[in-house]
């Protein structure tokens, strides 16, 4: 019995080991692939009646981090509203920023349409993105259609 009990011992053994790596493997070749290391702080704006009839959106200062530790620098960054663009920035090629950057934006209120709803994003793109990413945005927020 003793003689049978060995076999079936390193069999089983065998088995079990085979079946822990087949395991690791799947994990690991099923692991989800690395996401964008790139990200903006909120992204804030909202809305306001400038003059009758006359609405503007308003976005507070935000910071880009950028992948410093791949060596990346910013290239651009595009604020959108309602998928429109309403504010581009291109970089220095010479001399991008390298690290976390906060624009101060030539204009920070935006003409808008009172009574509609909006959304704006910040896409942007470092070096180490292979696309423009979309960085951040708001929620969903509406003009005043009226002044009170």
């Amino acid at each position: 019995m003793k003689k049978m009990l060995v076999p079936l011992l390193l069999a089983f053994s065998l088995l079990v080991a085979g079946a822990t790596a087949r395991l690791a493997t799947v994990r690991e070749t099923g692991a989800a692939p690395e996401g964008p290391t790139g990200f903006a702080s909120p992204i804030n704006g909202g809305c306001y009646v400038a003059a009758e009839g006359v609405c503007k959106i308003h976005i507070d200062p935000f910071t880009i981090n950028i992948n410093e530790g791949a060596g990346a620098s910013l290239e651009f960054f595009t604020l959108y509203a309602n998928g429109n663009p309403i504010y581009s920035f291109r970089t220095d090629i010479s001399n991008p920023p390298r690290a976390d950057y906060s624009p101060s934006l030539v204009m920070e209120d935006f003409a808008a349409e009172c009574g509609q709803t909006y959304v704006v994003n910040l896409v942007a793109k470092d070096t180490s993105d292979a696309n423009p990413l979309n960085y951040g945005q708001t929620g969903a927020f509406t003009c005043p259609s009226t002044v009170p």
